[in-house]
């Protein structure tokens, strides 16, 4: 008896049924895969055949541009300075017995400062005063010989005339007339000799009183300030040593070096301000005193000299000086920052927001004055929005734009 013997199907094996079905949704994938593929396609090649393309935006940065007044500055620097400054010496020899003055003191013209010792002065001076006294003495002297000669000389040439005196007798009376005369005219000279003397001695004794003093007259002339003490009391000061520094500072002057550029702008009675940094947002008039005639080889520079008003005395000399002209100005002009004009092959353009549309229009310029970083914008009558300050390079005229941020706010540069 023959006998089958069955074999088990594995679990994991496929029946005809099975693959049969895996195929169809294999090929059926495949098939929504190409439509996709062939979809994109022709979605992308429809934009050339009129159909509408999807703009991509550019993110930029807007701010709104300036109306007002710009300026076209000259910025030099330079220290102040005094236009007086001198030192006040002692002409006379000897030990400083006070000094009546001080730093920062206020010295009106022809004010003590110091006293030295003038013991030894003292005595040249009553010598001489001696001496004169002595000469007026001999001149008397001399003045009575010679009235006696004289009337001497009268009676003996009247009694010549009458033939009762010699000759030799009046020609005697004759010398003895001229002897007088001359020693008139000796004692005269010596009395003048000693006077001078007597003058010299005073005038040196004088300076043992050290004075301030100096020329010119006004207001302006009026006072000069004590800079420098440059001796003490006690001290033996020697004849042209200098006791103090003296300084006027109102006005004040300051130097400044301009290039060539700015230098056919400058004239003298140029108005210009001054600023210190003692005394930062404030400004003090100025006018230019006077301009080199010549420019420097090395540097191409010319030095001005300007004289600053100080009538409160609050600028100092040595202080630290920020001079500014103003070359040119412009009233009601826009502006913008001096980077956001774009430079195309046929000029400078800027791009104007449309928050509507959120489109930029590209907007041909033409610059002009610069000042603090912006640039005045001519011939514009105005701006319909925001401008791009940021991104601008990458835009075209109907561009579409996203703003990165909120609006910034108008910089500061304009002025009404």
């Amino acid at each position: 008896m023959s006998t089958t013997e069955l074999t088990p199907t594995p679990a994991n094996a496929q029946g005809p049924l099975s693959v049969f079905k895996r195929r169809k949704k294999l090929t059926a994938a495949v098939l929504v895969l190409a439509g996709l593929i062939v979809f994109r396609f022709v979605s992308g090649l429809a934009a050339p055949f009129g159909g509408p393309p999807t703009p991509e935006a550019v993110y930029v940065e807007l701010a709104e541009g300036s109306f007002g007044t710009m300026r076209q500055l000259g910025r030099y620097y330079g220290s102040l300075s005094a236009p007086n400054r001198f030192f006040l010496s002692s002409k006379a020899s000897g030990e400083i017995k006070s000094l009546l003055a001080d730093i920062g003191d206020r010295l009106a013209n022809g004010q003590l400062v110091a006293v030295l010792d003038d013991e030894e002065h003292v005595l040249s001076r009553d010598r001489a005063a001696m001496n004169v006294k002595l000469a007026e003495a001999q001149t008397d002297e001399a003045k009575a010989n010679l009235e006696l000669a004289a009337s001497d000389m009268s009676r003996q040439s009247s009694l010549s005339k009458k033939n009762i005196v010699t000759q030799s007798d009046f020609e005697a009376a004759e010398n003895r007339l001229r002897q007088a005369q001359a020693r008139l005219a000796v004692a005269v000279s010596q009395l003048e000799a000693a006077r001078n003397q007597l003058s010299d001695a005073e005038l040196r004794l004088s300076w043992t009183r050290v004075v301030a003093s100096w020329p010119g007259s006004g207001a302006a002339d009026d006072f000069r300030y004590v800079g420098a003490r440059l001796a003490d009391e006690g001290q033996l000061a020697t004849a042209n040593q200098p006791l103090f520094e003296l300084v006027s500072i109102d006005p004040l002057l300051v130097q400044v070096d301009v290039i060539e550029k700015d230098y056919p702008k400058i004239s003298p009675g140029m108005s210009a301000t001054v600023a210190a940094e003692a005394f930062p947002g404030e400004r003090f008039a100025a006018k230019v005193l006077r301009v080199a005639p010549v420019l420097s080889s090395d540097s191409r520079q010319a030095r001005l000299e300007l004289e600053v008003a100080n009538p409160d005395l609050r600028l100092k000399p040595g202080m630290y000086a920020d001079v500014v002209f103003v070359f040119d100005e412009r009233r009601e002009v826009w502006s913008v920052a001096q980077d956001v004009p774009f430079r195309r092959q046929d000029g400078y353009v800027i791009f104007v927001a449309d928050p509507v549309s959120s489109t930029v229009k590209e907007l041909p310029v033409e610059l002009g004055l610069v000042e603090d970083g912006r640039v005045e914008l001519r011939g514009l009558k105005g701006l319909d929005g925001p401008v791009v300050v940021l991104g601008q390079h990458l835009l075209e005229d109907g561009q579409v734009y996203r703003a990165a941020g909120q609006l910034a706010a108008p910089a500061e540069g304009g002025r009404s």
